[in-house]
């Protein structure tokens, strides 16, 4: 099988073809000192808390992705680039959230700005572009 493209596997296979990437991203970490601020930062940003374990939190961003937010290590040195829906709306939130938002830069083949977390993380959000089902 691993000289078959993805596609050709599967068009042999019964059934539809599944266009999807073969991966997705199960868990991205970012230090943070206050695991429990942070995690009540993104979740109030719009992703969801799955548990807070005090010194560690996951949360959960679409299509199953987790963010851990970890006390430790380099703390505020960390980036997240993220996609959005309405990157008016998030940064009309992250305004209000306190993450200093920079001018949204309207181009191609994506609107993008950047804004810290409680931190100091990087946090770069763009409108979504993706190409067929993800």
């Amino acid at each position: 099988m691993s000289s078959l493209t993805q596609e050709q596997h599967q068009s042999s296979q019964a059934g539809p073809v599944d266009r999807r990437p073969r991966f997705g991203i199960g868990h991205i970490g970012l230090p943070v000192s206050d695991a429990s601020r942070s995690a009540d930062f993104y979740n109030k940003a719009g992703m969801r808390l799955v548990v807070n374990m005090g010194r560690a939190a996951i949360l959960e961003l679409r299509g199953g992705t987790h963010l851990i937010v970890s006390q430790g290590g380099n703390a505020g040195q960390g980036s997240l680039d993220v996609i959005v829906d309405d990157i008016d709306e998030i940064h009309a939130v992250l305004t209000e959230l306190g993450a200093n938002p920079g001018r949204i830069e309207r181009g191609s083949p994506h609107d993008r700005f950047t804004a810290t977390d409680p931190d100091g993380n990087l946090l770069v959000v763009n409108s979504n572009h993706a190409m067929g089902p993800v």
